[in-house]
């Protein structure tokens, strides 16, 4: 049963005599390269002290964004996981609860937090604190006191008025591959994600199995840092998340442009980096024997994704990746099979044509796509353009607004397109907002549309918004708004699922980005890994691609000229 957030009767009060004794909050930490020195670590941890690693990331990290004690700056929270993990894995099972205990005393008292009028809502009740077979009776009192303290202003989170912002430090003179390091980046990614991701229960895995496996991978000195974080991260299913697949899997590439069709791999630019004799619409069997959805089962792992519509978009040049300068693929262009040995580019020359190709094509921002029909493209779209687009309302009564790439300016969709396109306002997003002085809480905040401040300005005809797995983050933000629309129809397939503000934390050895908020419809449907709601779907098919056709395109073209959707 899950407990009230604010219970007294989950409010237990340390004795005044403990805290005495243990120094109270004159507590001050060393310097975290002292902390390090001083830890001893098994070289190969057995089960019960991987465990004890386990556990002490997790009291550890609920400590750090409960306690008041780490608003002072006297205290390192770093420098606290090394000493308190030295202290966990090298006493006996039966001490380990009482040491914990004593860490905490000594960080001092703590007061309860006052009644607020912001309503909250809980993704993370933290119920293990509750459980005192685990953790024995006084242990699970303190971490309860904890949970209903104030922890004043937290030296390592900030709020900000569109996510939760990590305040950690910069290591870059730490040694490589330190397996103390490598286990404080598990311990603050997890408890970051833990504390103040709204999506954290969204993940394919339990995130409390996520600790345990990455804490032993963390011991594990034959995985090195880039596969254990990339890995780690992944298992957030967030596509605003960084990984290093790129490096990982040789850092080069085919140097021609895919999609995938289902499990099929047709090339959609040829580019000119190197001299090939591929077409628009040739499929890719095999390189260097492995066929594109082999090669990418083997990168998956390492690619953090919401969906497998992302999966496959990321895919589409995943699979060409390698560490040779030479490669041998096999093909089919018109029929024929045939096999060429390709010279490979480096990704720094090569990342860029890729993204300009998922969000941000080469397309004009505005033009007739049928007869009496026209299109915007999202992708290059200003506030500038009002004339044209003035214009352009003026002249057609069919549109069809493309969000298949990201937006290139964000106040379009708050100034620019409500004076021609919103009759009224209309609620649009439900944004869960997570709260740094609250770990494991959003606060809901519903958010309208703007409106036209002249409605004989309003385009009275019918419009058709196209999306896809390129439809990313703004994109997915400015189609939930575009959706609020009287009789807008949406067509195409699955968006990426990453939708809310980025945040981003530093790691020992390396930063990520991550999604910040939560955004859900305002009915409760969650956009985040789901995508935008679709009311076609249209998938991109083999033939389609062979021919070099937009199916989406020409399914919204159908549906203005009177298709049955």
């Amino acid at each position: 049963m899950k407990r009230n957030l604010f219970t007294s009767s989950a409010v237990f009060l340390f004795s005044a005599l403990t805290l005495a004794c243990c120094g109270g909050s004159s507590v001050q930490s060393p310097s975290t390269e002292e902390a390090r020195a001083a830890l001893v670590l098994p070289e190969a941890p057995d089960s019960a002290q991987r465990s004890a690693a386990v556990q002490a990331a997790r009291i550890w990290g609920f400590v750090k964004y409960h306690h008041p004690a780490f608003a002072r700056k006297s205290l390192n929270a770093d420098a606290e996981y090394f000493t308190l993990l030295h202290r966990i894995i090298n006493a006996p099972d039966s001490a380990r609860n009482a040491v914990f205990a004593e860490w905490i005393a000594a960080l001092g008292p703590v007061s309860m937090r006052s009644n607020s009028s912001v309503k909250c809502e809980v993704f993370n009740d933290f119920a293990w604190i509750y459980d005192t077979l685990q953790l024995g009776a006084p242990l699970s009192r303190m971490l309860a006191e904890i949970r209903q303290a104030d922890p004043g202003k937290n030296r390592y989170v900030e709020q900000t008025s569109v996510n939760v912002s990590y305040i950690e430090p910069e290591y870059t003179d730490i040694p490589d591959e330190d397996i103390a390091y490598r286990l404080l980046g598990v311990a603050k990614f997890w408890n970051a994600v833990d504390s103040y991701s709204p999506n954290r229960n969204l993940t394919d895995r339990p995130w409390d199995e996520v600790l345990r496996d990455y804490t032993a991978m963390a011991f594990d000195s034959s995985v090195d840092f880039m596969a254990l974080y990339s890995r780690m991260v992944s298992e957030l299913c967030d596509s605003h998340v960084n990984s290093w697949f790129i490096p990982l899997f040789g850092g080069r590439f085919v140097p021609v442009v895919c999609r995938f069709a289902g499990e099929r791999l047709f090339v959609t630019d040829t580019c000119t980096l190197v001299p090939n004799d591929f077409r628009v619409g040739d499929e890719i069997l095999r390189i260097d024997g492995k066929s594109p959805v082999e090669r990418l089962a083997e990168l998956a792992p390492y690619m953090s994704c919401s969906n497998r519509a992302a999966l496959m978009r990321d895919g589409s040049y995943a699979s060409l990746l390698t560490a040779k300068e030479e490669v041998q693929l096999e093909y089919r262009s018109r029929g024929e099979l045939r096999t060429s040995t390709l010279s490979t580019v480096d990704g720094e020359h090569f990342v860029g044509r890729i993204y300009a190709n998922l969000y941000s094509p080469q397309k004009p921002t505005f033009e007739e796509v049928a007869d009496g029909i026209a299109c915007i493209r999202i992708g290059s779209l200003t506030c500038d353009d009002e004339p044209e687009l003035e214009e352009l309302l003026k002249r057609y009564d069919k549109l069809i607004i493309d969000l298949r790439a990201y937006p290139a300016e964000y106040d379009v969709i708050h100034k620019l397109l409500p004076e021609y396109l919103f009759p009224e306002a209309r609620e649009a997003v439900a944004v869960l907002l997570p709260q740094a002085d609250t770990p494991g809480t959003v606060v809901r905040r519903v958010e309208s549309t703007e409106r036209s401040s002249d409605s004989g300005r309003l385009f009275r005809g019918q419009i058709v918004l196209l999306v896809d797995a390129s439809s990313q983050s703004m994109s997915e933000y400015f189609t939930m708004f575009l959706q609020t629309i009287p009789g807008v129809v949406t067509i195409g397939s699955q968006t990426a699922g990453a939708d809310g503000n980025v945040t981003r934390i530093q790691l020992p050895y390396a930063s990520f980005s991550l999604t910040g908020l939560g955004v859900c419809y305002p009915d409760g449907l969650n956009a985040q890994r789901r995508g935008v709601k679709i009311d076609r779907v249209v998938e991109p098919t083999a033939e389609g691609l062979m021919q070099g056709r937009d199916e989406q395109m020409e399914a919204a073209i159908d549906c203005l000229n009177g298709a049955r959707i």
